[in-house]
Formats: C-alpha cells, sequence, structure tokens
C-alpha cells in the first residue's frame, strides 16, 4: 500500500480504549485498496488495536455491503490504523461497515497485558530495586525483557507468589490521559520510561496501589479476570533477561 494516501486521511478513533470490552461496531470507510485477493481498509473509526508497544494486533472481520475483510493485521501509521486481511467482494468508500472482533485472542491479550505489568511490580516487590524493561510480548508466548543479568539469587517462586496475591486480591486497573508536563505527577512503579516515545500527552494506565505507567494497550478492568501467573522460563542474554510467563 502506498502510505502517502494515508496523510490525506483524519486520525482513527481509538474506541477500543473507551471500553476495551466492545465487541463490535459501525463504522464509516474511509480508504479501500486492493492488492490481489487482500486488501487495506481504513475507517473513521475501530474497535481493532493495532500491534504495538509489545500486543499483537486484533484480528476478526469487517462486513459492508457487498464486501468482507477477515481481518488478519492491524497497524497505526502515524495517527491512521489500517485493517490488512483477505477480501471477498468490494468495499465502498463513505459506507457504513460492521467490525467485529475475535473476542477470545483480544481478550486473551487484554488479560496477559494486565499481568505484564504485574509482574513488573512483583519484580520489583522482590528484587527490593526498581526494574527497566527493554521489549514485551503480550500475548501468546509471553514475555517481558529486562535490562541487566540475571541474579541467580532471584527468589522465582516468591515472585509468582506476590503476582498472584494481586490478582487475587481483585485490583482495579484503570486508564486516563494526562499532559506531558503532569506526568510525573501521576507515574509510580514505572519500568518503561526510558522507552516511551515523546508525546504531548500520554495514556496511563493504573493498576490500584501497584503501578501507574504509559502504555497504549488494552487491559481488563481487574486484577482478578488475569487469571493464574505463571513463570514458565527465563532466558539470559548479554546484558539482558526474558521472563516467558503465561495465564
Amino acid at each position: 500500500m502506498d502510505l502517502t494516501v494515508l496523510a490525506s486521511l483524519k486520525p482513527t478513533a481509538k474506541i477500543f480504549y473507551d471500553n476495551s470490552y466492545l465487541k463490535s461496531c459501525e463504522s464509516l470507510v474511509l480508504k479501500f485498496v486492493r492488492e490481489g485477493s487482500k486488501g487495506y481498509l481504513v475507517l473513521d473509526k475501530t474497535i481493532f488495536h493495532p500491534q504495538g508497544g509489545g500486543q499483537p494486533s486484533d484480528i476478526g472481520c469487517i462486513t459492508g455491503s457487498i464486501g468482507k475483510m477477515d481481518v488478519k493485521k492491524v497497524m497505526e501509521k502515524g495517527n491512521v490504523i489500517v485493517h490488512w486481511g483477505k477480501v471477498e467482494g468490494d468495499f465502498v468508500e463513505n459506507e457504513t461497515v460492521k467490525c467485529e472482533l475475535s473476542w477470545p485472542e483480544r481478550f486473551y491479550n487484554m488479560r496477559a497485558h494486565t499481568a505484564g505489568h504485574i509482574l513488573d511490580y512483583a519484580l520489583l516487590k522482590v528484587c527490593g530495586a526498581q526494574v527497566t524493561t527493554v521489549s514485551a510480548n503480550h500475548g501468546p508466548n509471553s514475555f517481558i525483557e529486562y535490562k541487566g543479568k540475571f541474579s541467580k539469587n532471584l527468589q522465582v517462586n516468591k515472585v509468582v507468589e506476590v503476582a498472584n496475591e494481586i490478582v487475587d486480591e481483585g485490583r482495579n486497573v484503570k486508564s486516563y490521559y494526562v499532559q506531558k508536563e503532569m506526568i510525573n505527577r501521576f507515574i509510580f512503579n514505572a519500568p518503561n520510561l526510558e522507552r516511551i516515545p515523546d508525546l504531548k500527552v500520554y495514556r496511563i494506565v493504573e493498576i490500584e496501589n501497584v503501578n501507574a505507567m504509559p502504555c497504549g494497550g488494552t487491559h481488563v478492568s481487574n486484577t482478578k479476570e488475569v487469571g493464574e501467573i505463571k513463570i514458565d522460563r527465563i532466558e539470559e542474554g548479554a546484558s539482558t533477561f526474558k521472563i516467558f510467563y503465561s495465564i
């Protein structure tokens, strides 16, 4: 797809931030580009979360009057979200289409992402020092990569215990927006500050009395929804280590 066509389009309204539990919505087609049996679709608003910030993109389907897209990948280019997938039929600009998420995958990603934030805190609590994240995957084959050498003295079982205590306590999870100059008044126990982009406004995800950090992902509203957190293995690198976990 020629990305220059996106420059004239208005930013996509991200209604997955307003309600992460919304499974379907109606949207207007702003642009459709076909490439063989596949295609790219831009809408005025979407419930599909794009890949980014360690979270896989949503999948599902978009249905119009004469066409249907099996959404396999969602990308964000600038402020425009692009849906990509196999297309049957055609889409017409300015027509109303129905967006439907594949909910099991979305809900898993929400649970895995919140679990990742909980593990950040549990590691901090057990280590007694702030940790710094390098990368993450909050989907199938979940992991968080941390800066530094892995300590053989780390009590992994204790990390799991602390994490699951937070799950069982049913802490509330919320999100809100803050101006750049106000961010330090709201964040706490945030491990990802070294890798966040320079923005005027940040979306903060806060787990009650656990941590609050800039985050662009979708999350559950209460930690009880995460389910049991398990650490499957730890991989050591030259200057980082990865904790692989499952829920």
